[in-house]
């Protein structure tokens, strides 16, 4: 039994929830800082020639076959070929991977933001990071804990 998706309210909201999930924090946060520190603008010959003949003729064909077909990811590529169907099950295992980060980080930014109101941190913000947010254990064989600000966050 196959059921219909919703339809995005504006072509205007489908183009920011695209862009919202390409452009993934990486990309504003650590990408220019990499290229930087590796030569410059030398790495972005290699990341065209990949975005040109890879991720947007890909990009283009998922949405095509979304569009046509209304359906979601594994129905939609087992629509297409039965056997291209687990391919939309490894999509969604990718984006919740990536959620999933996603939201561990975002639990680490509020757990800054809350010792930011008394730089809990004091003079060393890595010490803070690892052994109050992270909660990092003295070896494998020791079982640590979790942060209740991250969990909360």
């Amino acid at each position: 039994m196959t059921m219909k998706r919703e339809h995005w309210s504006s072509r205007t909201a489908f183009v920011l929830a695209a862009i919202g999930s390409a452009a993934g924090l990486g990309n504003a946060w650590r990408f220019p800082y990499v290229v930087y520190k590796n030569g410059g603008g030398a790495f972005l010959i290699p990341y065209f020639i990949a975005l040109l003949t890879a991720g947007i003729p890909l990009l283009v064909l998922e949405f095509s076959i979304g569009q046509k077909t209304q359906l979601g990811a594994p129905e939609a590529l087992g629509k297409v070929r039965k056997k291209f169907e687990p391919f939309g099950w490894w999509t969604l295992a990718c984006a919740f991977v990536i959620v999933s980060y996603y939201a561990g980080i975002l639990g680490w930014i509020w757990d800054y933001i809350v010792g930011s109101f008394n730089v809990a941190w004091g003079n060393n913000a890595e010490a803070y990071f690892y052994n109050k947010v992270l909660h990092i254990s003295g070896g494998i064989n020791e079982l640590g804990w979790f942060s209740y600000p991250v969990l909360i966050g």
